[in-house]
């Protein structure tokens, strides 16, 4: 693990620096870069020149120069108001102005090996991806190269690292594995009649592949056209030591030609015509890696510096018509950084969807920039129309094969293949048996393994899968809907606040915790009466009578139900493999503790150690970069919906999906925002709540008299007693039970099996008293995390070892605003409902 990590080191700390720092990310740029910067050392240089020139000359005309200093000085006015105009500069701060493209949202989420792998490494990979065998025991594979480091006793979580053992650099490819890495602990097996899922979904891993040679591809033809050197000659520069075979390494000398000519080029000025033929193709290729994947692709145009700054324009300067090139423009060109949406118009855009309506990938980039634009109906209508369109052309290329693959059936007069049990169809479906009809001609979907039944393919590595754009618009929709009702509880509380939302000096966005010129000082940290204060207070009853306005509340949660349908429907296109019972007896708090300490671990920065590894096989999932980004955006929309029965077992299975996760060697572990925020509400709620941290029924302090005097808890008598109202346990209902009909009653059974009669009034008591309850269960370990970190510090400080080893905090809060409005809605809607039955 460790030797793994150190060897991986310098990888992974080039890629973790793009989000954190994205002005800095690109440094250094060519001096063509446009910043406020570049136009404003003009006043700076003409000072230093008139400073220096009485000094240089001063041997030669010094009479001369004092006479122009006094010419220079009779203009009062006009010198005082340089003066200030001067002073103006100097105190506003510089704008640094870098390309759009790296503002886009998620790109943390695409970072990884397969930006510097090589490229036949990276095809091999995705063939053992495709082929399900490669995730069999049985298989015949190279063995894992040996660690240098001894592996511990204790059971520890390696998260993949552990079983790369030696990792050969990008430059010596012979040395590298040949298979994807076992998993560190044993797979459960998938259910009968269902194929084995890919490790990492074969549409992303196709994506970043393509992406990866597009990018390459037009980098050297950048190169070509920049230096004027020949595909031979570059050829030869790319070959030399040091370069590593990469275009990424010859590009640093922008034209320079290091080596020499080595005979295989030419000497001869290429001519423009040809230079515009060499950017115009480049520009082509980056066009259709950005309509592959405009979030991949911008992490992977990062790599190659000022490559590609000003490519675009220059082929529109030949060809202003040219629609590769203005799409490509649109994300090259060069705007001030973290002012996206004012920067940013859709005109482009508009324009090329008028002439190639057919792209929807131009659909999709639209979508993204109305929701920078905070105009996210119009986002949620071009995301629709471009997955309808997708969808569409799915059934016809689907209906197409089957059609093919019948003509193909009938020509053959009936003759079947030996195995096969008859001629039925499965419709894609392989049928328990462990083979299927054929989807590619007369190819069955079966892989051949070696003395071992055939091992049927995933309906996801098959020619009718859906194409990428179809989760990517499904996610991208999702974000819409869930962003637009924050959007409008926020407005809604400027509004009532009475104030502006203006950008700041740096960049960073007005939270509502720091109001300061507002009517009600916005949301308060550390309250324990909650986030807007006193129940009776005038902070809360004004923002209820906001937010909690029927018509209001409906809307809110009509877009986070939408938001929560989309993303779960995304995740459907990911399979996953049940493991073991992990938590045999333990009961929904346990099995939430457990999670909250999981996700806590798995925090960019966090210093808290992981609760110890199961012993039952972990649970299995394809891999997508934005996996646990949806999963915590469904977290969050159960706390909005104010469902905490819900989101007990689905915060439970998130948490256990998460931890076995795995993108290696592909993708490292991804920045989820959607995962900070929901962490950082929990802990907000559990110091700001006092009602919310309460002992639960499920407790020590309330269980221990039932423990003791009550009966068994597996006696038929004890179902009544000892069972408490709790969710569904995540193996038995997935996403929770948000939007279900009936509520549990006090004894663990129906409220509508109740045989006496209860009023409406009584079934709303019970149900918010079931819901505080299960929101009491989900905060007690984060409470109880934050006294046990209280009462270390009281004791460090009491010894006097305060100051001595404390850790570094290097914990960036990724969460923005949206904490702040989540917790102001979830005051002023569900806590203040909560409160009346605490």
């Amino acid at each position: 693990m460790a030797t793994a990590t150190t060897v991986l080191a310098p990888c992974v700390e080039r890629v973790s620096h793009y989000e954190d720092a994205v002005a800095a990310d690109m440094l250094p740029t060519p001096p063509s870069t446009h910043t406020s910067r570049s136009s404003s050392p003009t006043p700076e240089q003409s000072t230093i020149a008139a400073v220096g020139a009485p000094e240089a000359g001063a041997n030669h005309s010094k009479k001369k120069k004092k006479k122009k200093a006094k010419k220079g000085t009779k203009p009062k006015d006009a010198l005082g108001k340089a003066a200030n105009g001067q002073d103006e500069d100097r105190d506003r701060p510089p704008v640094l102005c870098i390309s759009r493209n790296k503002h886009w949202r998620y790109i943390s989420s695409y970072h990884g090996p397969w930006l510097q792998l090589p490229l036949e490494l990276l095809d091999s990979l995705l063939l053992l991806n495709l082929n399900p065998s490669t995730l069999h025991a049985g298989d015949t594979r190279l063995p894992s190269l040996p660690a240098i480091t001894t592996t511990p006793s204790t059971k520890h979580r390696d998260s993949g690292f552990a079983s790369l053992a030696d990792y050969s650099p990008p430059d010596s490819p012979r040395n590298t594995f040949t298979a994807l890495p076992p998993p560190h602990s044993p797979l459960p097996p998938p259910r009968p009649g269902k194929a084995t899922p890919p490790p990492i979904d074969p549409g992303v891993f196709r994506s970043v592949t393509h992406i990866r040679r597009l990018i390459d591809e037009a980098s050297e033809l950048s190169v070509r056209a920049s230096s004027g050197l020949s595909a031979a000659a570059l050829g030869s520069m790319r070959g030399g030591p040091g370069m590593n075979g990469s275009a990424w390494a010859t590009a640093q000398s922008l034209g320079l030609n290091p080596l020499g000519e080595t005979g295989n080029g030419r000497n001869v000025a290429m001519s423009a015509m040809r230079v515009h033929r060499l950017r115009a193709l480049a520009v082509q290729k980056l066009a259709a890696a950005y309509k592959t994947d405009e979030i991949a692709s911008s992490v992977m145009v990062m790599q190659g510096g000022s490559v590609f700054d000003d490519i675009a324009e220059r082929v529109l300067k030949v060809d202003p018509h040219d629609i590769d090139a203005r799409y490509v423009h649109f994300f090259h060109e060069k705007i001030p950084s973290r002012q996206l949406a004012e920067s940013t118009s859709t005109q482009v855009l508009d324009e090329l969807i008028a002439e190639d309506p057919h792209r929807l990938e131009f659909y999709r980039t639209r979508g993204i920039v109305h929701c920078f634009r905070d105009e996210y109906a119009l986002a949620a209508k071009d995301f629709t129309h471009a997955l309808k369109e997708a969808r569409a052309m799915r059934k016809a290329r689907a209906a197409h094969l089957n059609g093919n693959f019948g003509d193909k059936q009938r020509s053959k007069g009936g003759k079947k293949k030996k195995g096969k049990a008859g001629g039925s169809k499965s419709n894609g479906q392989a049928p328990p048996s462990g083979t299927s009809a054929c989807s590619r001609g007369t190819d069955g979907v079966a892989a051949d393994g070696s003395d071992r039944e055939s091992a049927m393919l995933h309906p996801s590595v098959l020619p009718d899968a859906p194409e990428p754009i179809e989760p990517q618009c499904l996610f991208l929709r999702a974000a819409a809907y869930l962003q637009h009702a924050v959007y409008l509880i926020e407005d809604a509380i400027f509004k009532l606040e009475c104030i502006r939302k203006t950008p700041s000096i740096d960049g960073a966005e007005m939270r509502l915790c720091y109001v300061e010129n507002g009517r009600y000082g916005g949301v308060e940290v550390g309250n324990p009466d909650g986030p807007l204060g006193k129940r009776d207070g005038p902070k809360l009853q004004a923002y209820r009578a906001v937010l909690a306005d029927p018509a209001f509340r409906e809307q809110i949660a009509t877009l986070v139900k939408k938001s929560m349908r989309d993303h779960r429907s995304f995740l459907s296109h990911f399979d996953t493999i049940e493991g073991g019972p992990s938590f045999g007896d333990a009961d929904i708090a346990q099995r939430t503790e457990y999670a909250f300490l999981l996700s806590e671990s798995m925090r960019p920065g966090s210093q808290s150690s992981p609760p110890p590894v199961p012993d039952a096989p972990p649970m299995f999932t394809t891999y997508h970069p934005l996996l646990v980004e949806s999963h915590f955006s469904i977290l969050i929309g159960y706390l909005m919906l104010g469902d905490f029965p819900g989101l007990l077992p689905a915060f439970s299975r998130t948490a256990a999906l998460v931890d076995g996760l795995e993108g290696y060697p592909v993708f490292l572990p991804p920045r989820s925002m959607a995962q900070a925020e929901f962490i950082e509400v929990l802990e907000r709620l559990a110091g700001g709540w006092r009602n919310g941290i309460q002992p639960h029924s499920l407790s020590r302090v309330n269980s221990k008299q039932l423990a003791i005097e009550g009966p068994l808890p597996h006696s038929p008598k004890a179902k009544g007693v000892h069972r408490i109202p709790t969710p569904p346990t995540p193996e038995l209902d997935e996403f929770g039970a948000s939007g279900s009909s009936h509520t549990l009653g006090m004894n663990g059974s129906s409220s509508s099996s109740c045989h006496t009669p209860t009023s409406t009034a009584d079934e709303s008591r019970e149900e918010l008293v079931q819901t505080l309850d299960a929101a009491r269960i989900l905060l007690a370990p984060v409470a109880r995390r934050q006294r046990e970190k209280a009462e270390r510090d009281a004791a460090e400080k009491a010894n006097g070892k305060a100051n001595t080893k404390k850790p570094l905090n290097i914990n960036i809060p990724l969460h923005g605003p949206r904490v702040e409005i989540v917790l102001a809605w979830m005051a002023a809607v569900t806590l203040y409902e909560l409160d009346t039955v605490a």
